[in-house]
């Protein structure tokens, strides 16, 4: 709603300024008996207007909602107005057009601000204090976990494994984060032991030592065809790179084998990573590396098109044609299908696309998507329901209770069969939700624990 308002006052605040246009309006006014009829449907409209936005249990606290109540009130009396004195305002309508760009001028003004306040604006309701890691009625939490910002389940079922981020530009500086396990059964969070190997799974140009600290951002976990299970990495600590791991089972957990690395060139800025069975990937190119905040906004705000997927085969990175969208950040691959799923965050939507004929085949709407993950049948994604501007001081704690959803697609249609939305939890900021049983787990780019709810 916040960017059809946006597009609604900006179109808005063109028309006032065409004064041409505004004389059809205003001749067919003057040449009116009365308006009775039209001063009716405007009020039927101001009431649609208001049950809208009062739906809504707390619409104060949201930008359109409220947007939508001030509408509709407006229109109330415009309404009202229109019925019951027409005759002033045709003595008012000469003076009006006669001095048009005095008053139309200063409106359209008006009007590109609140369409900017708008779109930079969402939730304006308090933040809950949720410093302490403790369960609601809503949510469960599993705390001592840094920045879980992917996760994939080991092939066993007993264990989520996580990426544990550090951060990416342009928000943040680039520091350094890890690696955890979740065991289901006890709760326990337990930390990988890394060994290094020869590089065989990446460029052999690609070198990493025991003292080098890693960035992991997007993950992805396959049985290879000769059995192997490889772990691919997005990191973007020390350097961009893509990690390699092998995972192998130990007694009560799992650890990794470094099997090689791939270094990222400078043209390309990686958020995840799907593997293929013979160990080729494709990786979501963001945007520029170099991009500004101030330039990452604009992207956000006008959609436009600032990344693509590329695939890694044969030592070499290959665009992906037909894949370029605004903000490209979560992939998964179904090989079985050849289809990958995107997820466009900056430009609101997932979509599946066909890797065979390099098209795009279905798309649904969900504001701010990350991690796309596939269960069978469906595929689970997260949404943050609110603007950039509504972040606020969330960079200075360790976590925040923004309102977000978390979706159930079904895989071949992308229609969305079950939404669930939260606000003022114990939980925020979500980029992944992997359902297991009967509960649905929840990973975050900037919090100190694990979130999960129930299902039925």
């Amino acid at each position: 709603m916040n960017y059809f308002y946006f597009f609604f006052f900006l179109v808005l605040s063109v028309l006032i300024l065409i004064k041409p246009f505004t004389n059809i309006i205003s001749n067919w006014v003057m040449q009116s008996k009365k308006l009775t009829i039209t001063g009716v449907v405007i009020l039927l409209a101001g009431a649609l207007c208001l049950y809208i936005s009062l739906t809504y249990e707390f619409w104060y606290e949201r930008v359109w909602s409220i947007v939508t109540f001030v509408i509709g009130i407006a229109l109330l009396i415009r309404g009202f107005v229109t019925i019951f004195f027409f005759k002033k305002i045709k003595k008012m309508l000469p003076y009006f057009m006669s001095n048009y760009y005095k008053f139309s001028i200063p409106i359209s003004l008006v009007l590109v601000y609140v369409s900017i306040l708008i779109v930079s604006n969402d939730y304006i309701g308090p933040q809950k204090d949720i410093s302490s890691c403790t369960s609601d009625k809503d949510i469960n939490v599993i705390c001592n976990f840094f920045n879980p910002e992917d996760i994939v389940i080991t092939p066993d079922r007993k264990f989520l494994l996580m990426s544990e981020f550090g951060g990416i530009g342009p928000y943040e500086e680039q520091k350094p984060g890890f690696f955890a396990l979740l065991n289901l059964k006890t709760g326990k969070r337990i930390i990988p032991n890394i060994t290094i190997a020869n590089n065989s799974w990446g460029d052999p140009s690609c070198k990493r030592t025991y003292e080098e600290q890693y960035g992991p951002h997007g993950i992805d976990l396959v049985e290879r065809n000769d059995g192997k299970l490889q772990l691919g990495v997005v990191s973007h600590y020390p350097n961009e790179t893509i990690e390699m791991f092998e995972l192998i089972k130990t007694n009560e957990s799992w650890n990794f084998i470094w099997r090689g690395c791939v270094d990222v060139p400078y043209k390309y800025y990686f958020n995840d990573i799907s593997l293929k069975k013979d160990g080729s990937f494709f990786a979501s190119h963001m945007y520029e590396r170099d991009i500004t905040l101030n330039e990452w906004l604009l992207t956000s705000l006008l959609k436009r098109n600032s990344g693509y997927l590329v695939e890694w085969s044969d030592n070499l990175f290959t665009k992906v044609s037909g894949t370029d969208g605004s903000g490209p950040n979560g992939i998964a691959f179904d090989e079985e299908s050849n289809i990958i799923y995107i997820n466009y965050n900056q430009g609101d939507k997932i979509v599946s696309f066909d890797l065979l004929n390099n098209e795009k085949l279905n798309s649904s709407f969900i504001e701010a998507p990350d991690n796309p993950y596939i269960d069978n049948d469906f595929i689970w994604v997260t949404s943050l329901d609110f603007q950039p501007n509504d972040f606020g001081e969330c960079e200075f704690k360790k976590i925040c209770s923004l309102p977000f959803s978390i979706y159930k697609l079904e895989k071949k249609s992308l229609n969305i069969l079950d939404k669930y939305s939260f606000s003022k939890t114990v939980f925020g900021l979500p980029t992944v939700a992997v359902p297991f049983e009967n509960k649905v787990y929840m990973g975050s780019f900037h919090s100190d624990r694990l979130g999960f709810f129930e299902i039925n």
